[in-house]
């Protein structure tokens, strides 16, 4: 084997043995690749849209994805300046979406849900958070978009200590009119995904 072709085997196999050699350690070429990567290593996936991105502290994103009626939510961090892996500290990963209207807490004070119900177009969220015992009360609405996706920052989150909970939820239709409910409402009635907490269980 001559030389130049000796040199032309090694210009091709180094950069692959150097790409695989990355993505054994967890390093990408760009941020969704990082986010399939991961759902593949969850076991579940690709999603079949990613159906947002967010910007982190030190320019880290968290990725959000639906996959098969749920969601996905990855964060993600750079790395050597143009690469990117997955961010330290924990991941979502997969997200159940069991309800009709399921709502989740994601860090820095935002909240993302989805909703199966397509005449749902507006979701409003009653939360309580800080002491448990006497928790502070926030209300936030969100749009819900042609995915049933919706998300909106409510807070600042305070620490793993910190505790906040959705005590009640409403879908509306695009009339305003409330057409789902959840949790226990200001006057005391309990919904369970839309359903009244009575014997017979009626659909309000």
């Amino acid at each position: 084997m001559n030389r130049k072709r000796q040199i032309l085997i090694f210009i091709i196999i180094i950069p692959l043995l150097y790409i695989s050699f990355l993505r054994l350690e967890g390093y990408y070429l760009t941020a969704e690749r990082v986010f399939y990567a991961c759902e593949k290593g969850l076991h579940y996936g690709p999603s079949e849209k990613i159906l947002a991105q967010y910007e982190l502290s030190k320019g880290s994103k968290l990725i959000v994805g639906k996959w098969e009626g749920n969601l996905s939510a990855i964060p993600v961090e750079p790395a050597f300046g143009i690469l990117w892996k997955l961010k330290s500290g924990g991941v979502s990963g997969l997200i159940p979406s069991d309800k009709e209207i399921s709502t989740y807490f994601v860090g820095d004070g935002r909240i993302i849900g989805l909703t199966s119900n397509k005449d749902v177009k507006e979701v409003s969220c009653r939360i309580e958070y800080g002491d448990i015992n006497y928790p502070s009360i926030k209300e936030i609405s969100m749009l819900v978009d042609q995915d049933g996706y919706f998300t909106g920052i409510w807070g600042e989150q305070k620490g793993e200590d910190y505790y906040e909970y959705i005590s009640y939820l409403e879908g509306k239709n695009g009339k305003g009119q409330v057409i789902y409910r959840d949790g226990k409402s200001s006057d005391g009635t309990y919904y369970k995904d839309g359903v009244l907490n009575d014997t017979e269980g009626k659909r309000e």
